[in-house]
């Protein structure tokens, strides 16, 4: 159907073409004079320019597409370079080159006009300011080559398919031991994520993610496997961070804190463990250095869903009670409220941050749950949350 629609739409225009040839050369013949035949001589070869161009095979090759900078994160500015050649042998009016498939937000930023000649080498660049955490798929370019008057168009099609991921702004957070101080039951205990590296307890078969001054080089040199060494762990607990997906508010300050805190934890070699609670529930255990950039992926496309059921998921993974907690939220819900009281003395301790404005901070009522610190945070306080949020 689309293709005898294109069909009879270019076959339109060169019909109207030859009619408006025909219309001024009989108003040449039948009025006569100069400016009847002046009239004439230039319109014809526009004309005849624009009829031409309905037939011309058009040939755009080596087209290319770079994203920069390569790693993107949320609020960051992207610099798209589209490069390509026009190797056309019948010489092109103007040509629009323009994205295609990409978001009401960003089209508007990706088309771009070229007068073309007989040019072959073609470049332009365009920005996109403001990105927001998630994937940008590119899907394809969109030549329109036009006439003069707009009397002739012709598009091409060429796929271009190239998927960029936005990942949570991460900050960067001063590490250093965490103490944390319950408003109720009398409890003060550090938890530290460092392993001390220089104990070796056990050696074990290597794994992805093992830094490489852990190798065995002793037992690599006796039957050639890899193996790594195991270190004591002093003051140590097994952490989990848990990001809160049932509510909207402030999710996506509440994804770039607990992606901040992850990647501190992850490259201070600490325990630490990450559960997603929301409609689509995501677990990762014991979270190395080659995995974390799994996780980071799955924190980029995370949405959340308002549902009022975060005591429901966190207690349906059982994991969540034999780990310190430091949960992430937008928003103190009434499930969340119920899950500390019913089950904050049966963890090993909750920290729980809740993502606010100024305006929020000033304005919260302090709550009190046995076993469970609340720790209202604004994104300045990001950088400090070790050192200073959590002090006792």
């Amino acid at each position: 159907m689309n293709m005898w629609k294109g069909m009879l739409n270019k076959f339109g225009r060169v019909i109207v073409n030859l009619i408006l040839i025909a219309a001024t050369f009989s108003y040449a013949m039948f009025q006569g004079g100069f400016v009847s035949w002046f009239l004439f001589y230039t319109l014809i070869p526009f004309l005849l320019y624009s009829i031409l161009l309905n037939f011309v095979p058009l040939h755009i090759e080596e087209v290319s597409r770079e994203v920069q900078p390569a790693k993107l994160a949320r609020g960051d500015k992207a610099s798209v370079m589209i490069r390509f050649k026009n190797k056309t042998w019948f010489p092109l009016a103007f040509l629009t080159v323009g994205e295609i498939g990409l978001n009401d937000h960003i089209v508007g930023k990706s088309t771009n006009i070229f007068f073309v000649g007989f040019k072959r080498n073609f470049s332009w660049s365009y920005e996109i300011p403001e990105l927001e955490r998630g994937i940008i798929e590119f899907s394809a370019l969109q030549f329109t080559v036009t006439d003069f008057f707009g009397w002739t168009v012709r598009h091409k099609f060429i796929p271009l398919k190239q998927t960029v991921i936005v990942y949570p702004k991460i900050t960067k957070i001063k590490y250093g031991k965490v103490e944390r101080q319950f408003d109720q039951g009398g409890m003060l205990s550090p938890f530290h994520f460092v392993k001390d590296t220089s104990l070796v307890t056990s050696v074990r078969d290597y794994q992805a993610g093992d830094r490489f001054s852990w190798i065995h080089w002793k037992s690599f040199a006796k039957d050639e496997t890899l193996r790594t060494k195991d270190f004591e762990v002093r003051h140590s607990q097994e952490v989990l961070l848990v990001l809160d997906a049932t509510v909207n508010r402030h999710f996506e300050d509440a994804v770039d804190l607990a992606a901040s805190v992850l990647q501190t934890i992850v490259e201070n070699n600490g325990d630490v463990s990450f559960y997603i609670a929301g409609k689509e529930r995501a677990f990762y255990p014991q979270i190395k250095r080659g995995q974390f950039e799994k996780v980071m992926q799955q924190l980029s496309i995370v949405q959340a869903y308002d549902s009022n059921n975060i005591e429901l998921l966190l207690t349906k993974e059982g994991k969540t009670l034999d780990s310190s907690i430091l949960l992430f939220t937008g928003e103190l819900s009434d499930s969340l409220r119920s899950f500390f009281k019913n089950h904050g003395k049966k963890s090993k301790g909750i920290v729980c941050f809740v993502l606010s404005s100024e305006q929020e901070m000033e304005e919260r009522i302090k709550e009190n749950y046995y076993n469970v610190k609340i720790v209202p945070i604004t994104k300045a306080m990001f950088p400090d949350v070790f050192t200073e949020v959590l002090r006792p």
